[in-house]
């Protein structure tokens, strides 16, 4: 289809808002089930706007798919909250890099909301190197046989697929021996999934896996055999930008169900008023006037760098630096809070854990600095990528992955 023949965002937009007033509950309303709401946009046209229509989309616009989230927000209506991951980072990755076959065979169910699908990347051990990785994918005919060890994996608890980085080759530089493929999880014998007790004291949703010689066919592979590093950092790239709130990772309009943001006009009087009652206004006053400004500045830095993406202008690792303001920001804010509420941010009754509490969102917005890349990775990502500054030196780059394990044992 040509671009000419693409309805205009206008017209979307006022097709999409007779739709989302008609169709989909309130927040004021009872939860719907994720699931089904899924199902329903789907079914109506409304889901993977902007993926194409072979594929299980609907063949419009990132521009498009921010309209409808948009629309959505701004009638106050729920959207399914369980598919960030599956349709905001992975599809968009097996979109770039997947054969046509795996598209048709994984993209449909993802978007309908069938599939949970979530990243293997980080590694006991791995710390940030990912291009260290351990995890052995080795080659049996038809199939591929997976070994090893992740860790840090959200939600692998509850998801159908993983889509995996391991090390198909170990003669070569640790950059071009990786390979991608999608792993079967749910109820696969082979793999041992735990979850991680978060320091809130509730099971969180990071998990540890381990692969006791899983098979899996080789269909499964996601990009070539040897260029898992390039699928990779089209996962993070997409990972930055769902955590930016820009490209196909914009999902939700800025409003979920839970505990509000202390970002905008209410947060603020709450915070004002919370610090007028403790008698600390002058101590903490420029820092609820930060948080403010902060949440007017986060969503028009996305809003700018999408317009930049269909214009053209802003092509390339933009995700970095809205995921680095965004994170940076929503810790910011959350200390404010505690700073503006003191012991009342970290005390409750009873002896069940509040993960609802200013105290334990302050507790969790160190995740926010860490996922994806931690806020010292983005600040690189953007001074080499977007500044043009020199990268930094890495003395194992080209050198045979094989021998780098060896010098390591050797040291």
């Amino acid at each position: 289809m040509s671009r000419d023949a693409i309805e205009s965002v206008e017209e979307f937009r006022d097709r999409a808002a007779r739709w989302i007033a008609a169709s989909l509950p309130g927040w004021e309303d009872s939860p719907a089930d994720s699931h089904a709401l899924q199902n329903l946009l789907f079914d109506n046209g409304y889901a993977g706007i902007a993926f194409p229509r072979e594929y299980g989309g609907a063949g419009l616009t990132l521009e498009h798919q921010k309209a409808f989230f948009d629309e959505a927000a701004a009638q106050d209506k729920q959207i399914p909250t369980t598919y960030g991951v599956s349709i905001g980072m992975i599809a968009p990755t097996i979109l770039d890099h997947g054969s046509h076959e795996a598209k048709q065979r994984f993209l449909p169910p993802v978007l309908r909301g069938d599939e949970l699908w979530m990243q293997l990347l980080s590694e006991p051990g791995g710390g940030s190197d990912m291009a260290g990785c351990m995890t052995r994918l080795t080659r049996d005919g038809d199939t591929f046989v997976l070994s090893g060890a992740k860790m840090w994996s959200s939600g692998a608890h509850e998801s159908d697929y993983g889509l995996c980085l391991c090390r198909s080759d170990w003669d070569v530089p640790k950059h071009r021996g990786l390979s991608t493929i999608a792993v079967p999880l749910k109820g696969n014998r082979r793999i041992t999934i735990e979850q991680t007790r978060a320091a809130s004291g509730v099971l969180s949703d990071f998990c540890q896996e381990f692969f006791d010689d899983v098979p899996i066919p080789a269909d499964n592979l996601i990009g070539e055999e040897g260029q898992g590093w390039a699928v990779a950092q089209a996962l993070l790239f997409h990972e930055r930008n769902a955590v930016g709130n820009i490209g196909y990772g914009y999902l939700n309009g800025r409003r979920t169900r839970g505990p509000k943001r202390m970002f905008g006009p209410q947060p603020a009087a709450m915070l004002l008023d919370a610090a007028s009652r403790r008698e600390v206004l002058p101590a903490v006053g420029a820092m609820i006037v930060d948080t403010y400004i902060e949440s007017i500045v986060d969503p028009l830095t996305s809003a700018r760098v999408m317009t930049g993406m269909r214009l053209g202008t802003h092509q390339g690792q933009w995700g970095s630096l809205t995921k680095l303001q965004s994170t940076v920001a929503a810790q910011a804010s959350v200390r404010t809070a505690l700073a503006a509420f003191g012991a009342d941010a970290v005390i409750w009754d009873g002896d069940e854990p509040r993960v609802d509490s200013i105290g334990t969102a302050w507790i969790g917005s160190r995740g926010g600095t860490i996922a994806g890349g931690t806020n010292e990775m983005q600040r690189n990502i953007i001074s080499e990528r977007l500044l043009g500054l020199p990268r930094e030196p890495a003395a194992d780059r080209d050198v045979p992955f094989n021998e780098v394990l060896r010098n390591r044992r050797k040291a």
